[in-house]
């Protein structure tokens, strides 16, 4: 068994810092378990590689129908039960709009939606069992805001499985816990500041819970007339939301609505789900109140 500070084990994958933290018996391999899982993940799914799968079989496609293998029909059927969900707000097609602008740089950030509107969306893409379908070739996929916490989820099960008493699984501030530590208390975690992100804003403890922070304030993404957040939108962000955080069962409910709440912060969320907004004036909120419509 781990000492009572635990098992902590780190690593780099999908662009952001990993950690690892662990109560179990042979904590060390069951780390590199989850980090080879993480890294299988990041290769399937990674919308830049051209020779990972999501890459060769989905938007490089010939067809309009895909046979899935059993684990993305069931991470696809999950998430579009979260698009709708979110009203559509997430939406795993601006994979449409990236390859578009990636291919045609000269293209205006207006323009670019303007073409790509007909084949993004919901109503351009659908799952039946193991087979993914779509309406136009022009659609594809970006499951950048999706496999991160894919694998924060994976490496919980993965923990469960292999016995440990109490885990805490941090992918770039995509956080999930199970268990607890030796003397039965919580995992704490903290939410930085979005203007100083060496400074923790707030502190809470996850119970069997995942918490995800979406913000806009550090990264930003390059189209051919302006830069923008790297959240994209047709609209944009909502200009009061620096950060939007949420605690959900899982990292994946906990992810798609953090992203949508930062673009659209009135949506109806489930009961099950907690969320609170940072603000442009640095303003904790734990209701819609203050946003202004």
């Amino acid at each position: 068994m781990s000492s009572d500070a635990g098992y902590h084990y780190r690593f780099t994958a999908m662009t952001v810092p990993c950690e690892i933290i662990l109560f179990a018996d042979a904590a060390q391999l069951l780390a590199v378990t989850i980090e080879n899982n993480t890294r299988r993940l990041e290769a399937k799914y990674n919308f830049h590689d051209k020779r990972s799968w999501l890459t060769q079989q989905v938007n490089d496609r010939q067809v309009n129908k895909v046979k899935l293998d059993d684990e993305t029909a069931a991470i696809l059927a999950c998430v579009r039960q979260y698009c709708i969900a979110t009203e559509g707000v997430f939406d795993m097609t601006i994979g449409s709009l990236k390859y578009q602008q990636i291919s045609q740089s000269t293209q205006s950030r207006e323009q670019l939606y303007l073409d790509l509107a007909p084949y993004m969306g919901l109503a351009n893409w659908s799952i039946d069992g193991n087979w993914l379908n779509f309406c136009h070739y022009q659609t594809r996929f970006d499951l950048g805001g999706v496999i991160k916490e894919c694998a924060v989820d994976q490496a919980v099960d993965l923990a469960k499985s292999a016995g440990a008493t109490g885990v805490l699984i941090n992918f770039g501030g995509d956080i999930r816990t199970f268990g607890h530590k030796p003397d039965g208390s919580a995992f704490i975690v903290a939410v930085v500041n979005p203007k100083d992100n060496q400074q923790a804003f707030f502190s809470l403890p996850l119970n069997n819970q995942a918490l995800t922070t979406s913000a806009h304030y550090q990264r930003r993404y390059q189209f051919n007339d302006e830069q923008t957040s790297h959240i994209l939108s047709k609209d944009g962000v909502h200009p009061q939301i620096l950060s939007s955080t949420v605690v959900a069962d899982t990292a994946l409910e906990a992810g798609i609505y953090s992203t949508a709440l930062t673009i659209k912060p009135t949506l109806d969320v489930p009961e099950t789900v907690g969320f609170a907004f940072i603000d442009d004036t640095l303003t904790l909120h734990q209701d819609v109140e203050f946003i202004q419509l």
